[in-house]
Order: C-alpha cells, then structure tokens, then sequence
C-alpha cells in the first residue's frame, strides 16, 4: 500500500493475537491463517497491538511478523503496527523499522510522555519517519485539547485511538475540536476510532467515532455494528452488540478481566481450527472451564464467522 495515499482508517480493525507453537515460537502459518480469517469476517484493516504481545517480541521478531503481514496482506487492508517505546529515541527506531518492513502506519502510545513532551515525540516522528501515525491514547494520557495540538502539529498523524476510560466523552470532544479547527481541509483525512475491545462500542460511535480496534474472534460483530451505526441503523446497531458482544465482554470480566482476553482469544481460534496453540508469552491464566462453557454455547448460537468454524 501507498503510505502517501493511506487508506482512511476506519471500522472494525482486529488486534491480533500472537500465535505461538507449543515452544513459544512464532507459528507463521497460525498468523497467515488468522489474517485471512479476519479479511474474511470483514476487518477493515489489521493490527499488531498490545494484545498482540508485541512488547514480549525481539525486534527480530517484530521484523519477522511485520514483514509476513505486509506480504500477506499486500495492500488489501491498511497495516497498523505498535511502535511505542519507553525512550523517544526508540520510538523513533521502531517506527523506522515498521515502515522498513512494509507497515502502513505505526500506532504510538506516548507513555511516559506528557504534555509537550507528547507534542513534540509526534512531531519528531512527523519529520523524522515518512509513516502515517495513529496516536493511542491509554490512561490518561492528554487531555483533548492536548490530542488535538498533537494532530494539528505533527503532520503525519492521520488516526487518534483513544481508550482511556472517559473514552466516548473524550472522543466527542476530540472529534469536535478537528472538525472546529477543519484538519482534514489540510489534506489529511483524520480519523478517531474506540479501543479497549469495544468496552463501549455504541457510546463512542455515538460521540463521532468511525470504528474501533478489538481482539479478533468476533470481529464481523464489531463490523456490523459500525456499520449501523454510520447509516445511521443505532437500534440495529444496539442489539448486534447486546446480542454477540456483551457475552464475549462479560465473560472475559468474569475470568478476571485483564490480559485474560488474550488467552480467551486465542483459545477460541485454537478451537476453530486458525491457531495451533492459545500459547502467551505473558503469564496469564487459562479463562476457567465454566466461563468458557458459556462461550462455546455463546458462540455456537451467534451467526457469526466464527461460529462457522466451529460447528
């Protein structure tokens, strides 16, 4: 893909979820197999995420699923990739190395950085690195006005992700100040899209956001839903997400939450043919056997892509 003519980021763009063998190393067909899974469930672009235990990677590795995606995909969807780092200096490094490696656009979370320190990591990414940036907002991280200042100042910003937990309120504020200051007159076609695996999908598309970044099992749900809500179908939308992704979310919660969404996901795909193992680098405990009873029944009632691969 051009990454002079980025496709706008939009909709639902599944974070995967890192295959691993039974030894921990990277399983190559497993990523290939999920990446089609997603295109075929309708994902509007791919990422390499948090969830995706990219900071459990070497950069050998980060070059090696980076480089396997960009092949694979080869333009079909907008490639994302995570290349925050504790250091400005290796912020500025990886994302260098995702452009290298053919990904469309580098996602950001700014942490540590504050106030204009924030600003000026992005605008030195700006001028530094010829990748858009996506800016992921995570606890906190600036105020609106802040985010704003960032994307008007840093000019390869294209996409802001916020999931901190004012998220929707955040979002409608952010999005009113772009269209206030009219950015996207400038040439850019600035996007906000949720995160935080849709914890409050319906709210935030509510507030002006135009999509969301969840993990990847039910991602055709979380397409549907965005889908509604931009033709302007919110009831529809409403009971999509009621329906088929409250009860992934609630039992997620019910397994302690946290990272467990991770091996949830991974087990789910396991299960369904797409992955070898629901092997995680993080230590993170199995989802316990009567939550995933409930997910099973779940699933095998939802008409949804996954659905499929498991009957």
């Amino acid at each position: 893909m051009n990454k002079e003519k980025l496709e706008t980021i939009s909709g639902a763009v599944p974070v995967l979820v890192m295959p691993f063998d039974s030894d921990g190393i990277i399983d190559e067909v497993s990523l290939h197999h999920q990446i089609d899974f997603c295109i075929a469930a309708g994902a509007k672009g791919i990422a390499f995420g948090i969830g995706s235990e990219s900071d459990m990677l070497t950069d050998a590795e980060r070059i090696q699923v980076w480089t396997l995606a960009a092949k694979h995909i080869d333009g079909q969807r907008p490639l994302v990739a995570a290349t925050s780092h504790a250091s400005r200096e290796g912020t500025i490094a990886l994302t260098h190395l995702a452009s290298e490696c053919g990904v469309d656009c580098a996602m950001v979370n700014p942490q540590p950085f504050q106030r204009e320190k924030l600003v000026r990591l992005f605008d030195d990414l700006s001028q530094r690195v010829a990748l858009p940036l996506m800016i992921q907002d995570v606890g906190q991280n600036a105020s609106a006005g802040l985010l704003v200042q960032a994307t008007q100042q840093a000019g390869r910003v294209v996409a802001l992700k916020i999931e901190s937990s004012d998220a929707p309120d955040k979002i409608g504020q952010v999005v009113a100040e772009l269209q206030a200051r009219k950015l996207t007159a400038v040439g850019r076609q600035i996007t906000v899209l949720g995160g935080a695996n849709g914890n409050h999908l319906p709210e935030e598309l509510n507030r002006g956001s135009v999509g969301t970044i969840p993990f990847p099992a039910i991602i055709d749900a979380y397409q549907m839903v965005c889908d509604c809500f931009r033709t302007g179908n919110t009831t529809g939308g409403q009971e999509i997400y009621l329906q088929c992704i409250i009860p992934l979310l609630r039992a997620a919660a019910a397994g302690g939450g946290g990272n467990r969404s991770i091996w949830m996901h991974k087990a789910i795909l396991q299960r369904a043919g797409i992955l070898q193992t629901a092997y995680c680098r993080m230590d993170i405990a199995p989802v316990p056997d009567w939550i995933m009873k409930n997910v099973w029944q779940h699933l095998a009632e939802a008409d949804l892509l996954i659905s499929r691969r498991l009957a």
